[in-house]
């Protein structure tokens, strides 16, 4: 079993076995919750940059920013639409 210590700064490590087994790399991004067993748990999140190209679409793609906002745009219109909704 692998070991790390908190910092002062609140940090810690994943040992390396662990690091190359899951495939993560610096800047990778986790869910953190606590399970019923009170252990912490670091869950991976996937780049959504990896989804890209997985399914097909008649539309071009344009970049990763372009995609986000226009989602982020029909998000934020259908927010409104059911915020005027009797």
């Amino acid at each position: 079993m692998n070991q790390s210590t908190l910092s002062s700064r609140q940090q810690t490590t994943i040992a390396a076995e662990i690091v190359r087994k899951l495939g993560l790399s610096a800047g990778q991004k986790f869910n953190q919750f606590i399970d019923a067993q009170h252990r912490i748990v670091l869950e991976p999140v996937g780049d959504v940059a990896t989804a890209f190209g997985a399914l097909k679409t008649k539309r071009p793609f344009k970049s990763v920013e372009a995609e986000t906002e226009g989602m982020e745009a029909a998000v934020a219109k259908e927010v409104a639409l059911n915020q005027q909704a009797p």
